[in-house]
């Protein structure tokens, strides 16, 4: 996974959170640089779709004990992501809103 989703060479702790434009996020997902933690609820995510390849998580557990680097957080309007940017890990600025917005590829489920 490297170090494609940090913004330095500082440790993982200590990096400073990350917000990734969409279309950033989707290239490091294409170049396998990153896994897509999806924090929306299953409602959510069969109402407006989901990004390929997007992994549901729990929002609860995720919330308390974030993935590290080579993790970008999703949700609605990345509202709900900024509370995981710890450890290293991203979010997708804007959120699915700005997903979709940008043109990306959207599954529906």
């Amino acid at each position: 996974m490297g170090n494609a989703v940090r913004d330095s060479d500082e440790s993982s702790e200590g990096a400073p959170p990350r917000s990734l434009q969409p279309r950033e996020a989707w290239a490091l997902l294409e170049r396998g640089d990153a896994r897509l933690l999806d924090l929306r609820t299953g409602v959510e995510r069969r109402r407006y779709g989901s990004a390929p390849g997007a992994i549901p998580v729990s929002l609860a557990r995720h919330l308390l004990r974030p993935e590290g680097e080579g993790a970008i957080y999703l949700c609605q309007h990345a509202v709900r992501s900024k509370a995981t940017l710890r450890r290293g890990a991203a979010e997708v600025a804007g959120g699915f809103a700005a997903w979709e917005q940008a043109g990306l590829p959207v599954e529906k489920t």
